[in-house]
């Protein structure tokens, strides 16, 4: 994501503030769109910068993300299978602590008992990163950065010209 942040450095600044007014109202707790993506954004500036203030604020949005709605959709982009990648991700890279069979076990339970199957894309790119295979991590990384925060913000920019 490194390379993502010093690409746009003339409106990071900007695009981060946006990115803290949006994370206050946004409802959906996924992976594009959603409250974990800008998790793993601030989370990934505060250790670019290292700025502990983008830390502390991606803890506070990692508290509303773990209170997941119980009619949540499986996919990857907005539901659980998208939700454990992002989780999984954060411990891999050490910015949240614990054990990743016990936080990942609620969300392990809905997705076995689910229809989806491993040839679903999301899921197996779930699974994936739960073994440790990392292949498509800078594609999703730039889907995030793309989905949460630099298209949002251009559209917002063009409603308020």
């Amino acid at each position: 994501m490194k390379n993502l942040f010093t690409s746009h450095k003339e409106e990071l600044k900007d695009l981060l503030r946006y990115g803290v007014l949006k994370a206050e109202v946004l409802e959906n707790p996924g992976l594009y769109n959603g409250r974990l993506g800008m998790t793993i954004l601030f989370y990934e500036y505060s250790r670019y910068c290292d700025d502990p203030l983008y830390e502390q604020f991606a803890d506070e949005i990692m508290d509303s993300v773990l209170e997941l709605p119980n009619d949540l959709s499986l996919n990857f982009s907005n539901g659980l299978s998208g939700i454990g990648w992002g989780m999984a991700y954060l411990l891999k890279k050490g910015f949240i602590e614990g054990n990743m069979d016990e936080i990942l076990s609620d969300i392990d339970q809905k997705l076995n008992k689910s229809d989806l199957k491993e040839s679903d894309k999301g899921y197996s790119t779930y699974l994936n990163m739960r073994e440790g295979k990392t292949d498509n991590e800078n594609e999703i990384l730039k889907n995030i950065w793309e989905s949460c925060l630099y298209h949002s913000f251009l559209n917002n920019l063009k409603i308020n010209i």
